[in-house]
């Protein structure tokens, strides 16, 4: 399995997204088919939002995503930093039926939100309904290959409780032959943005893509990038430029077998000061300690704990650098069981 490929599949483990700039672009305006991360249930401002927990197709890809460019740094600097109080979630998968659920105080106690879903297999389809404490959920996905290549469908509707709000339709669209792999979310009722991206791999070490947000109600562009990859067995390097104007990048470096470092960082254009440095510390097969520092003093450090390859356990202390004794701090606790 090449270097690109086990990266992609660090993806496919159920986790919470992280809430900076570049979590909200993956949660908000990613293409999810065959991933199983999760949007985070709140926003800035706390105010519990969708608990969106449920990958839309289960694909065992070849490829990675254009998403997946700088995500050693992303697991390193923002996976486990981003948890409320706490956080749990269940997942029981056979041949043909899966059953999920998650539930989370975010940021604090008073802001409780999650779900509980099926899905259901077909032979090439799948049906899939989620009841969450926002809204409802479902899902009709399909999966083929046909010229070599995997071309897969899902329609997705969400409606809020009690008729609250109107009911909101996308159809996400993905293609896959390497090496090309595009994936498209087209509005189709009450729903405002075209999203999509498209991914060039064309050797084993190096990705190249694109991703467009179009606001279709506005009739403008939101948001367009360029990104460039690279990742070998001790390190990845990332660059994007957004909008043509603003350039952001990523640095993952492997020390040894137990120690790296990270770093990312606006380069150029808006909020150019803005970083993030740290590193992680292999403790042994089970056992992560990370720990990172921006550069506005706020500091964290995590504990990710891997009891079996079902159960998994994080747990995160933040404080502000400034004042480390009398300043705010944070603590989280998350755990994920498979069966």
């Amino acid at each position: 399995m090449s270097v690109l490929k086990r990266i992609s599949a660090i993806r496919k483990r159920k986790s919470k997204q992280p809430e900076d700039e570049d979590t909200a672009e993956a949660s908000n305006d990613e293409p999810t088919a065959g991933t199983s991360s999760s949007p985070s249930s709140s926003d800035r401002s706390g105010k519990p939002v969708g608990v969106d927990f449920i990958p839309p197709l289960e694909l065992e890809s070849e490829m990675p995503t254009f998403f997946t460019m700088g995500l050693l740094a992303k697991e390193c600097l923002i996976r486990g930093y981003e948890i409320g109080i706490w956080h749990i979630e269940c997942t029981s998968k056979s041949d043909n039926f899966n059953t999920y659920s998650i539930g989370e105080a975010h940021p604090d106690l008073s802001h409780v939100s999650g779900g509980i879903g099926i899905r259901e297999k077909f032979g090439a389809f799948n049906l899939t309904q989620a009841w969450q404490t926002n809204g409802y959920l479902g899902m009709i996905g399909a999966s083929t290959e046909a010229l070599e290549a995997n071309i897969y469908s899902v329609f997705k509707g969400f409606y809020g409780p009690h008729g609250n709000g109107a009911i909101k339709v996308d159809l996400l669209a993905g293609y896959e032959r390497a090496p090309l792999k595009s994936e498209v979310i087209v509005p189709v009722l009450h729903s405002p943005k075209f999203m999509g991206y498209l991914l060039l791999q064309p050797a084993d070490h190096f990705l190249f893509g694109g991703r467009l947000t179009v606001d279709v109600e506005q009739r403008k562009v939101d948001t367009h990038a360029l990104c460039v990859g690279y990742l070998d067995d001790t390190t990845e390097y990332m660059l994007k430029l957004e909008n043509f104007k603003n350039v952001r990048g990523s640095v993952f470096h492997r020390l040894n077998d137990r120690f790296a470092l990270a770093l990312k960082a606006n380069l150029f254009g808006d909020n150019m000061k803005t970083f993030t440095v740290g590193g992680q510390f292999q403790v042994d097969e089970q056992t992560l300690l990370k720990a990172k520092i921006s550069n506005n003093c706020q500091a964290g450090i995590v504990c990710q704990m891997k009891v079996t390859d079902q159960v998994e356990g994080i747990y995160y202390f933040g404080f502000d650098g400034k004042s480390p004794i009398g300043g705010e701090h944070k603590v989280g606790i998350s755990w994920s069981f498979k069966a």
